[in-house]
């Protein structure tokens, strides 16, 4: 294989490890699973306008259903609870937006994972091992500087990071809303908080593994050589 060819394959798998791990890290959270661990929490705010702790649930799991099964939009808009509609139009709006985003990065995740297996398969195949065993240790060490400066950033500029990662996704202001409305209710600013911090501590432990993989193949694939 020549060597122009080796490295482009190198420095793609080193790039797409941080966004597979990140991403699917991100994709684990929006389920059923993770709101019940979160809303079981003793730390979780309750709800200051009512909702009971069933209700609540049965609520953000819907909305996450709307999100993952790419449902039409009427789905949130013909929610109700007692007899009331249970989103006004801008929360159904900006949930649409949502989901339009949560598709996107899946396909994303769906793409990067398929072509980390190719390169993966392509340097293997072409005897590029130690390469290839090089390349998952620097993926997995560049997911740990990018979560740790993720996580410095979220950790002392909160509403900066807050702001400015709603903001590459959304239109300004469109994902603001009162307190008293169903969103916020449903996922209070604790829950991003808790979030970020799981996605980081999961993109992390991912990171800290591959780069354990890569570095024991890249010593043990040189020992054979030597």
């Amino acid at each position: 294989m020549p060597t122009l060819l080796t490295k482009i394959l190198k420095t793609l798998l080193i790039l797409l490890v941080p966004l597979i791990l990140m991403l699917g890290s991100a994709l684990l959270l929006a389920t059923d699973q993770y709101l019940a661990f979160e809303y079981g929490k003793a730390s979780f705010p309750p709800d200051a306008f009512g909702f009971t702790q069933q209700q609540r649930f049965d609520l953000a799991s819907s909305n996450i259903h709307y999100v993952r099964a790419h449902l039409p939009s009427n789905a949130l808009a013909n929610e109700t609870l007692n007899g009331a509609s249970a989103y006004n139009p801008r929360e159904v709006s900006h949930m649409a937006d949502v989901q339009a985003v949560f598709q996107s990065v899946l396909r994303v995740w769906q793409a990067a994972f398929i072509l980390l297996l190719l390169v993966g398969l392509i340097l293997w195949q072409k005897g590029k091992r130690q390469e290839l065993a090089w390349a998952i240790q620097s993926g997995g060490l560049l997911t740990l500087g990018i979560i740790l400066t993720i996580a410095l950033l979220a950790a002392f500029a909160w509403q900066a990071w807050f702001d400015n990662f709603h903001l590459i996704f959304f239109e300004p202001g469109s994902w603001l809303f009162a307190y008293s409305d169903t969103l916020i209710r449903l996922f209070p600013l604790q829950f991003w908080i808790d979030a970020t911090f799981t996605i980081s501590a999961l993109s992390l432990v991912g990171g800290l593994l591959l780069f354990f993989i890569g570095w024991r193949g890249t010593r043990a694939l040189a020992g054979r050589e030597a």
